[in-house]
């Protein structure tokens, strides 16, 4: 058999044998004798060789795949790096060549960036676009100085070379990644450098420095770590023993409980153990990375002060007499007890150093003084108590006067009093000064000008004076810095002996100087606790609490503030004085009984209710309550004037 079939493909060829010899293609045994193209054209001829119905069709393939297509010798081609040209038989044929992005074309020493026809008789060159590798660091320091990190990023330079391709018509230049050159690591003396640059000189961690230089690429490596401060300890007090009325809790079921008596009064037997004092440690100083020294913070060994009635050996306090212990501004006592049934012309007056009780009343005319707190069973009637811890009276208190904190309520009142001088000494010396800056006065002396500011403008300056020195006089001081220059250059024709503004300026540092005296010598507030109060005078130097029915005309002061608790208390005339707050349920009645409530231009004052004729003081400033009205809340606000909110009864 000797066939030929020639056709634009070998399935065109194969296709026209099987329809011509009336035979599937799958045993049909051929060769390809020829394979040409032309233009856009392509002519294939095969010849036939055999017919085997026993063949298979892998075995076909086989043959068909021995006999590779032809390829293509004209056109451009990259072989090796090189673009070579082979131009086609026809010379109209035409043969372009395209970059790709970062490789530059250069034919016959000109750019070429789109498609450009080329020839074999062409230059044709090329170059890939550089890049340096680059390498960068960064240094970051924590805020405390304390700690130092390093990144670090290298971009390298990339290495390509030109994909190698068969010949096209159409070129089109393609590139590959072979390789990237990295910029040389950074060595330990460069990363010293750097660090000594940032001013990091103390505790450079040499091994980190070393692992860097291996790698190029880092990320938050701690190059550099001070040394913190370490603080000193402070000594550590410990009470060992329980305020007075603690609940007693029973933890041992075998125990036998009295119900009676479940409450645990503190008091402690001689030779028993009342605190401890635990010594702190000594701190270490720091280091930061600058180099700079951090101070640790220090702490005064504790001083704890030793009251009556105890001793301190081998860091213990120890109570030396039988008693109360307590433990208030940093001090230990051991306060003993004095009780009694009830004070009266049988018992006489009562002035004991430590705790007082007394179960029952106080009499008529009596008078109890207890160095700590004293605690009234039943009622106080026109008697006179005084402690210097705080009081607490079961019953009612009848024309009676009741001071807690003694000495104290006095000095803080005394402290008060040079404060409120010291802002009027400013006030003076500003209004003194821009009278003269306007000329206000004409050609008045200095201390002419004082003297009118005192008798027109700061008129509470002379009692205030007055209350400073009758607390010297009290406490037996006949002359002091503070007080000479009151009597010589505050009161009375006084101002006119001054002659130049400036000389408030020593005094001003005197009073500075007394108020920081008093203030080291005020003592922790004590407080009064009573149920019912009628024409007395209560005094505390912590807070006073109203917890049964109230008071009535009654002229009552705390430094701190004044509470009616019971939702049926009645605040009904008299004055009450609180350095903060006033808290009331109802304060004055429906027949317009005045009762006056003072609190300091930072105060506050509430009330359930509030009738009529009641007056609200806030420093100098008052106001009256003129409707009856509920939910009332006074206060100074932003403009320096009074106001209360309230609704209409």
């Amino acid at each position: 058999m000797d066939l030929k079939f020639s056709g634009s493909s070998l399935n065109e060829c194969l296709e026209k044998a099987s329809s011509e010899l009336n035979l599937s293609k799958e045993v049909l045994k051929y060769r390809i004798i020829k394979e040409e193209k032309k233009f856009f054209r392509k002519k294939v001829e095969i010849e036939i060789i055999e017919v085997d119905e026993n063949k298979s069709s892998i075995e076909e393939k086989e043959i068909i795949e021995e006999l590779p297509e032809t390829k293509e010798e004209f056109g451009a081609k990259i072989e090796n790096g090189k673009i070579i040209i082979t131009e086609y038989d026809n010379k109209d044929e035409i043969i372009t060549i395209k970059t790709c992005p970062g490789v530059i074309l250069i034919i016959n020493g000109q750019k070429c960036d789109g498609i450009t026809p080329v020839t074999s008789r062409d230059k044709i060159e090329y170059k890939f676009e550089e890049n340096e590798p680059t390498r960068n660091i960064n240094i970051s320091i924590t805020d405390d100085k304390m700690e130092a990190y390093v990144d670090i990023k290298s971009t390298p330079a990339h290495i390509y070379e030109l994909v190698n391709q068969e010949y096209q018509k159409n070129l089109t230049i393609k590139k590959k990644n072979v390789d990237d050159k990295y910029p040389p690591k950074y060595t330990v003396k460069e990363l010293k450098e750097l660090l000594k640059s940032n001013g990091i000189k103390y505790g450079i961690i040499e091994k980190e420095l070393e692992s860097i230089c291996n790698e190029h690429n880092i990320e938050k490596k701690l190059v550099a770590k001070g040394v913190p401060a370490v603080d000193d300890i402070p000594d550590e007090i410990q009470v060992l023993f329980h305020d007075s009325e603690e609940l007693i809790h029973y933890k041992d079921s075998e125990e036998k409980v009295d119900y009676r008596n479940r409450f645990l009064i503190a008091n402690v037997k001689v030779g028993d153990v009342i605190g401890e004092i635990i010594p702190g440690k000594s701190g270490n100083d720091g280091q930061d990375i600058y180099g700079v020294p951090v101070k640790r913070k220090t702490f005064k060994k504790t001083g704890v002060r030793l009251g009556e009635g105890c001793k301190l050996e081998n860091n213990s306090i120890i109570a030396t007499s039988e008693g109360k212990p307590a433990y208030k501004a940093n001090t230990f006592v051991v306060n003993k007890l004095y009780k009694v049934d009830q004070v009266d012309l049988k018992s006489g007056n009562i002035d004991f150093v430590g705790n007082v009780e007394v179960v029952g009343n106080i009499l008529e005319g009596m008078e109890v003084k207890a160095g700590n707190e004293l605690h009234v069973g039943k009622n106080v009637e026109s008697a006179m108590i005084r402690s210097s811890g705080e009081i607490f009276i079961g019953g009612n208190i009848l024309n009676s006067t009741v001071t807690a904190g003694c000495e104290n309520v006095e000095k803080k009142q005394y402290l008060e009093s040079l404060k409120s001088l010291a802002h009027i000494i400013d006030d003076l010396v500003d209004s003194t000064v821009q009278v003269k800056e306007h000329n206000l006065l004409g050609s008045k002396k200095d201390g002419e000008i004082i003297k009118i500011l005192i008798e027109n403008k700061l008129k509470s300056l002379p009692k205030i004076c007055r209350n400073i020195l009758n607390y010297n006089m009290s406490e037996g001081i006949q002359h002091s810095d503070v007080t000479t220059f009151i009597i010589n250059k505050l009161l009375g024709l006084g101002p006119l002996k001054i002659n130049n503004i400036n000389e408030f300026d020593i005094f001003k540092e005197l009073l500075d100087e007394e108020i920081c005296e008093m203030e080291d010598l005020m003592v922790i507030p004590t407080n009064v606790h009573l149920a019912y109060a009628q024409g007395s005078t209560i005094e505390a130097s912590g807070s006073v609490f109203v917890t049964g029915k109230g008071q009535y005309t009654c002229n009552i002061i705390a430094l701190e503030n004044i509470e009616f608790t019971s939702e049926k208390a009645v605040c009904r005339g008299g004055t009450l004085s609180a350095g903060s707050e006033i808290k009331l349920k109802t304060v004055g009645s429906a027949a317009g009984v005045s009762t006056v409530l003072k609190v300091s231009k930072k105060g506050r004052i509430t009330a359930d209710i509030a009738y009529n004729n009641t007056i609200f003081c806030f420093g100098e400033k008052q106001i009256m309550l003129e409707v009856s009205s509920k939910n009332v809340e006074a206060y100074i606000d932003k403009t320096g004037e009074i106001t209360i909110d309230k609704f209409i009864l």
